[in-house]
């Protein structure tokens, strides 16, 4: 760089993080869905009859079964399809990405210190697993993840034991024109941290009656029942809510902004009401709405009402560790010594056993595959064709038995010609959330125990939540025992532009704004943050940075329904159930199927596909509809 910073210059949000300290610390690996990864399938969306009429090399084998997409859902539909085709087959994996796991991905760094530390660079953990379907539960014991494993693994007690326990809120100056830090206790009354923040009075006293959980004010006059209330919940934004039930102004609105995207994508301009009380967030305690979901509720809300479970279900690598059971389970040459859990988190990964001729198993990595055909009527037909561009860009041709997509539903949608309107049209509107996942290695982690907190809520700024990266001790990994002793902190972004446009118009928008963001605008909105909210408790980030991967997703968060913006939720009928129709020899998954950007939707949505190939098989129940079922 300019010599400031002992990281050197690295071109990484459209690429790999590959930054060297003094030749001792490297971050390795992809960072998201990089140029490198989309440059041939941009090419082949931007002009799609290139390849039409050129001639393709033919590969010789003919797999069983062909599987597009190597994310948990292609490889959770391998697993399944071999568990029970009822005799040996061969399977091939075809992945456009030049990494496995789709949005399931791991970070690695090398501390000055000498220690590697693993973090996750996207899909982050099994979330709810009392709710998951015997479907995912057969497939995670079947591959080796043992759920009460996470029950030791996961430190519950760490942050207490070094002193993390007061929350940090974090106005920055650009965005409130001056910069403020405000530390509050757990216990502290909210009039009392509110006068240190740069809100104004009407803002402070909005936010103080709101976060009284004794209060017993009635944003709702006139609704007798919780059924009506909970129908003019789900007809409103949160905003809206606020506004009208309790007075909000615009400060005590960007108070809240970012506080619903994590799970559902968008800020609470686009976030019913409904599904901001099933968030937990204020405003909704004098309503008697009970505990229970409502049908409204949309996905993510259902499940956030129904869960019990502790949010303890985490590999160092987040659900690149299911990535990695999936692979042991297919491929174990490419994961030598992956024994137990432990064993998962620490073999390496050869790429160079993944893809070799005569495995029964074989995954292609910068396989782009850019055509589909049946060979003679698709009702009739014994063979699919799919024509494909190699790491080398030359164009090839498989043919298969039959055809796993488990990729995008977009993708899909442009893939043939065989399907009707009505279906392509479905695929079309799964519209993926963009996301910015970055990893930092701190060095040490003496301010945020001076400071008494383990991450920062940013009030309306660039970066929604910064946190120290999760306490989990699997393997070789181990949470840090001294805050003289490196660690790794995440910081991630939900990139929609707020403004009360439609969650699908807000993900469009967000991911050209993601996409016109290089490494070192990223890397100055960390350094600034960083250094004005730590900097009084004695962080330095030129100092106390080692590295910086980011991870961008331009296409992360499937899309979940939701009200106000769709109105067939949930009676339906709905696109993804027209979308994900298989025809002749070919059955599709992903989490897009389910319309739930969940790592356990990705695998319900492989089994429903396995069955729909093997339909004399009989396989575990999924979930047939998006989310946790409703109670009866």
């Amino acid at each position: 760089m300019d010599g400031a910073h002992p990281i050197t210059r690295r071109d990484l949000v459209h690429g790999a993080a590959l930054a060297a300290l003094g030749g001792a610390a490297q971050a390795q690996g992809l960072a998201g869905q990089t140029d490198a990864d989309n440059a041939t399938a941009h090419t082949w969306r931007d002009q799609p009859g290139r390849w039409n009429d050129q001639a393709a090399l033919r590969d010789e084998d003919e797999p069983d079964l062909l599987v597009v997409g190597a994310g948990i859902s292609g490889l959770a539909g391998a697993w399944w399809f071999r568990e029970h085709a009822g005799r040996p087959v061969t399977i091939r994996v075809l992945e456009a990405a030049g990494e496995l796991g789709g949005h399931a991905r791991r970070n690695s760094f090398t501390s000055r210190s000498g220690a590697t530390l693993i973090g996750y660079g996207g899909s982050q953990s099994l979330d709810s697993p009392s709710l998951f379907s015997p479907a995912v539960h057969a497939l995670l014991r079947g591959v080796g993840i043992d759920l009460q494993r996470f029950d030791t693994a996961f430190d519950q007690g760490w942050h207490q034991r070094h002193g993390l326990t007061s929350h940090a809120l974090h106005f920055g100056r650009a965005d409130w024109g001056q910069a403020r830090t405000v530390l509050r206790a757990a216990n502290e009354a909210p009039a009392a941290w509110l006068a240190r923040t740069p809100l104004g009075a009407t803002a402070q006293r909005v936010l103080a009656r709101l976060l009284d959980e004794a209060s017993t004010h009635d944003p709702l006059p006139g609704l007798r029942t919780r059924a009506a209330r909970a129908g003019v919940l789900a007809a409103q934004t949160y905003a809206q809510f606020l506004r009208r039930g309790w007075g909000a102004d615009d400060e005590a609105l960007r108070w809240f902004q970012v506080s619903t995207q994590g799970y559902f994508g968008v800020g609470i301009d686009a976030t019913t009401a409904l599904d901001a009380w099933a968030a937990g967030l204020p405003g909704f305690q004098a309503l008697d709405l009970g505990e229970r979901p409502f049908a409204a509720n949309s996905p993510s809300g259902r499940q956030l009402k129904l869960s019990t479970d502790d949010y303890i279900h985490h590999f160092p690598d987040g659900n690149a560790g299911v990535v990695r059971a999936l692979l042991r389970a297919l491929l174990p040459a490419a994961l030598p010594g992956a024994e137990g859990m432990d064993g998962l988190v620490d073999a390496p990964l050869l790429h160079d056993r993944l893809d070799e001729p005569g495995q029964p198993v074989r995954i292609g990595l910068r396989h782009t595959v850019v055509g589909l055909r049946h060979l003679g009527p698709p009702g009739a037909a014994q063979r699919v064709e799919l024509r494909y561009l190699d790491p080398q860009g030359r164009l090839r041709s498989v043919r298969a038995r039959q055809v796993l997509l488990a990729c995008w539903h977009r993708v899909i949608a442009r893939l043939t010609d065989e399907l009707p309107a009505a279906q392509r049209r479905a695929l079309d509107d799964q519209v993926k959330v963009p996301l910015l996942y970055t990893n930092v290695l701190l060095s040490n982690w003496r301010a945020f125990q001076a400071a008494g907190v383990s991450g920062l809520r940013v009030v309306d700024g660039f970066w929604g939540d910064v946190a120290l990266d999760f306490p989990v001790a699997l393997g070789r990994q181990r949470p840090p025992a001294s805050p003289d002793e490196p660690i790794l902190l995440h910081l991630g972004k939900v990139v929609v532009p707020g403004g009360g446009a439609s969650a699908r118009a807000q993900a469009a928008a967000g991911r050209a704004q993601l996409l016109g963001w290089d490494f070192g605008f990223i890397e100055g909105q960390v350094r600034t943050l960083l250094d004005e909210a730590l900097g009084a408790h004695g962080f330095d980030s030129g100092r106390d940075i080692e590295a910086i991967t980011v991870n961008r997703w331009a296409h992360g968060y499937a899309y979940e329904y939701m009200r106000p913006w769709d109105a067939y939720w949930p009676r339906g009928p709905l696109p993804c159930e027209t979308a994900r129709r298989g025809w002749g020899r070919v059955a599709i998954a992903n989490s897009d199927a389910g319309a739930y950007a969940y790592a356990h939707s990705a695998i319900d949505q492989a089994t429903r596909a396995v069955q729909e190939l093997l339909p004399a098989a009989r396989l575990p129940e999924w979930r047939r509809v998006p989310g946790p079922a409703m109670p009866t």
